[in-house]
């Protein structure tokens, strides 16, 4: 357990493992980064430069301990560079919360050079904090946003512009507060971060391994059970994990060997753990990180959203449950032995305590508190609700080890935020979210369709080696206008860019999700993410119908609402007989009954009109009454 670890560990990142000294630095800060922002959450009152800076500062600092310049740096401690970009973090983002109120006062539009040499540094520290966490695709996107603000008068038809000096770049992306202390990193700062120290006490206290035990209780005797056990557990786990990614670590090191063990093939175990965890990003209470953003950008009650997303998120999981068991069906692969399946009564007698502290976050949310304020009582309750039993109680040892894991899971989702407020500032300065808005409309012809289509490939494109929030951010403030300027509300609209930036994860050549599931099953990268693709199907589809059918958001009657629950069910059930060619009844689906089944899923799938859906249930139905003319049905 827990409270057996030492206080301190070595620190493992990509191509390093910091040790000694500047491991138990790491973990010093790291634990001082969550208490600040948990310090924050339940009773801080602190100026907005102190809190967006801090958050920065924090995550720069933590990240060059943590991860090498580049493969041949030192692999056990930080070198020269990394000490040198530290000092630099501190100067230059200390110099800003030091001098913000007096460039405020008196320096608007006038910097002096300190504020120019400052900002040239922080942006330097901000670019190579995302390059080494996530590689080369965000700050490249950042300095080519950065280019285009001197370059304008040479940007193509509506995106010219006059161009801007270096001097008015440096100081609005640093300076002010409308680009790499932004929103974004605000937002960051007072909700997504106290979730992620809250989702990381909930897995010391012990949450993690009962949400595991109760999915393996519910669905472990089932036909493939295993696959069963991870679409569950990332259902319930998988929304409070600030990462698609480090949901498919946490649960697939259990999952994905139990699915092979039991006889699914590598690339299957590692896609459905994949399309499952990037499912947990979607699915109420929390729907990871992303949706806190949604909630500022569109000046919407965040529990509104979560509402929004029950029928979309429970339909997800439905889809991806059923395409699980036509798998086993497809394939005769059973569920798990009796004696390995723990009993339902068992786990919630030993662990039912866990689902108070969501109880008291979703609480704390419909009575009209801040979300950051019901995270800080979420973590007081995990930490109390501990020690109803003595192996899982949280000791100081445990809180600290939980402290340092949420601000240890931030140096992953937190290190993308300056860069992508870097990319914001752009946007916003040469005025481009409308530019490209309009020109999309353009291209497209007006026809929102196509509209919808577009976006989604091009989020898909800026998701490819990034973070869902990362490629939502930019997709919010440069693709979604465009559809509200064809007529979506603003909230769906967000909502198609949100759910598009979620199929970046598990959508080929870079499905970031899909390759981590891949190196846990030992699988083939490439055939892991078109698996999930195809497990995951309806994620291409949902954008669309929050656009066609917004009863699905709760917009509409009791009776249009559940009209359009029932359609999309039957819908989902139609398209998994279609693509996986297997039923409960025939066993294998011959390709002119696939193509019923698919001619059905079409009719319950678009728009509420009452003709489509006779038309859905008269195909359903005779696909299934046809199986009886079917040749040697098995």
């Amino acid at each position: 357990m827990a409270a057996r670890e030492s206080w301190f560990a070595p620190v493992q990142g990509r191509h390093r493992t910091v040790s000694g000294p500047f491991a138990i630095a790491y973990e010093l800060i790291a634990a001082l980064f969550s208490l600040w922002y948990l310090y924050t959450s339940g009773f801080g009152l602190v100026s907005t430069e102190t809190n967006r800076g801090l958050y920065l500062l924090f995550t720069a600092v933590l990240v060059f301990i943590r991860f090498p310049a580049h493969a041949r740096a030192p692999g056990h401690r930080p070198s020269i560079i990394d000490c040198v970009l530290v000092i630099l973090a501190v100067a230059s983002i200390g110099y800003w919360m030091d001098q913000y109120v007096p460039y405020a006062m008196f320096r608007v539009s006038d910097p002096n050079r300190w504020d120019f040499v400052m900002g040239i540094a922080a942006i330097v520290v901000v670019l190579e904090t995302s390059r080494r966490v996530l590689g080369p695709a965000i700050p490249i996107i950042a300095l080519v946003f950065l280019l285009q603000l001197y370059y304008g008068p040479y940007l193509p038809g509506k995106l010219s512009h006059s161009g801007l000096p270096v001097d008015r770049i440096v100081e609005f992306t640093f300076s002010t507060q409308e680009a790499m202390f932004g929103v974004v990193t605000a937002t960051f700062a007072t909700f997504v971060f106290p979730f992620m120290i809250f989702g990381a006490f909930l897995e010391r206290s012990g949450a993690g391994t009962f949400f595991m035990d109760l999915a393996t209780a519910l669905t472990g005797k089932w036909r493939g059970g295993p696959a069963k056990i991870a679409t569950v557990s990332s259902a319930l786990f998988g929304s409070i994990s600030g990462s698609s990614v480090a949901n498919v670590v946490a649960s697939g090191a259990f999952t994905i060997p139990m699915m092979k063990k039991i006889g699914f093939k590598p690339h299957h175990a590692g896609a459905i753990e994949a399309i499952a965890s990037t499912g947990g990003q979607i699915m109420p209470p929390i729907m990871g990180a992303g949706v806190f953003i949604l909630a500022t950008l569109t000046q919407t009650g965040y529990l509104d959203i979560a509402v929004m997303n029950v029928i979309p998120a429970v339909l997800f999981f439905f889809f991806v449950l059923l395409m699980v068991d036509l798998e086993a069906v497809r394939t005769g692969i059973k569920g798990m032995p009796a004696d390995e399946v723990p009993r339902v009564r068992e786990v919630l007698r030993r662990g039912w305590h866990f689902f108070i502290p969501l109880v008291v976050v979703v609480t704390l949310l419909f009575k009209g508190y801040s979300p950051d304020l019901g995270a800080f009582w979420g973590i007081i309750s995990a930490m109390a609700l501990s020690w109803l039993r003595k192996d899982t109680a949280m000791k100081p040892r445990d809180i600290f080890r939980g402290m340092v894991s949420g601000a240890h899971s931030n140096t992953s989702a937190g290190a993308a935020i300056g860069s992508l407020g870097v990319i914001i500032g752009g946007i916003i300065l040469a005025g481009l979210g409308l530019k490209f808005s309009a020109v999309l409309v353009e291209f497209a012809g007006g026809n929102l369709l196509l509209t919808v289509a577009l976006v989604t490939v091009i989020s898909v494109i800026i998701g490819m080696g990034s973070s869902t929030t990362g490629s939502y951010i930019i997709l919010a403030v440069v693709a979604a206008p465009a559809l509200v300027q064809l007529g979506v509300p603003e909230v769906p609209a967000h909502l198609v860019v949100f759910y598009a930036a979620c199929l970046s994860n598990i959508t080929p050549p870079v499905c970031v999700s899909a390759f981590a599931g891949a190196a846990i099953a030992g699988a083939d990268p490439m055939k892991t993410g078109f698996a999930a693709l195809k497990f995951g199907t309806t994620l291409v589809l949902i954008p669309f119908s929050f656009v066609y059918v917004p009863e699905l958001l709760l917009q509409g009657t009791a009776l249009e609402i559940a009209a359009a629950a029932v359609s999309y069910l039957l819908g989902y059930a139609a398209l998994a007989v279609a693509i996986q060619g297997s039923d409960y009844l025939a066993g294998t689906v011959e390709p002119w009954r696939k193509t019923v089944f698919l001619a059905a899923a079409v009719c319950f799938l678009l728009p509420m009109i009452w003709w489509l859906k006779a038309a859905g249930v008269a195909l359903f139905a005779a696909a299934w009454g046809l199986r009886a003319l079917v040749p040697g049905r098995t």
